[in-house]
């Protein structure tokens, strides 16, 4: 299974912030094997989204499906039947990390998730102002996925970071009279 994604729990005891991606990708000998690494675009997109607030929370990168589904030696998009098997992994992961705010990479990721709470699918935010879910004291946050804002909406970059900021910071640190 950890072929091309390494097991993040090792260095975690909680976290609050989740980063939730859709499956492993593959990785080339000797580089590290963490969801979301900062090695490929999309990992490190997320990273600078993450540094300014480092200090003051906590980070844990994850995918739905922990395992990339091969198909004739490419990386390919995991069935829902896929998603299904796996959701265990990601339910204990949510039990023993305590997140406060679980970020749903990419409309695929979202609308399972939510799908399985009950919840109704998304359509995720123009203008980077998202919607939060809260489900037994955690917020479950669908944004855009990185991979899309880099491909589709790179002028766009900096409205979304400062949007996952401000939306990190306002769910966990809430001003006082909300």
């Amino acid at each position: 299974m950890d072929i091309y994604q390494g097991p993040a729990l090792e260095r975690a005891k909680e976290a609050q912030i989740f980063w939730v991606g859709l499956s492993a990708v593959m990785f080339k000998e000797g580089q590290e094997k963490l969801p979301l690494s900062p090695l490929k675009s999309s990992g490190a997109l997320i990273h600078s989204i993450e540094a300014p607030l480092r200090p003051i929370f906590s980070f844990y990168k994850t995918n739905l499906v922990k395992c990339a589904p091969i198909e004739d030696d490419k990386v390919r998009y995991p069935l829902t039947h896929e998603m299904e098997k796996c959701f265990p992994n990601f339910e204990w992961e949510l039990k023993h990390l305590h997140p406060k705010v679980v970020l749903l990479l990419g409309k695929q990721v979202a609308d399972f998730v939510l799908k399985r709470f009950d919840l109704p699918k998304v359509t995720l935010a123009e203008h980077f102002q998202y919607h939060m879910f809260l489900i037994d004291g955690t917020y479950f946050v669908p944004v855009h996925h990185p991979s899309y804002m880099l491909i589709y909406k790179r002028r766009y970059i900096q409205q979304y970071i400062n949007g996952i900021q401000d939306l990190i910071s306002k769910s966990i640190c809430p001003k006082k009279g909300q």
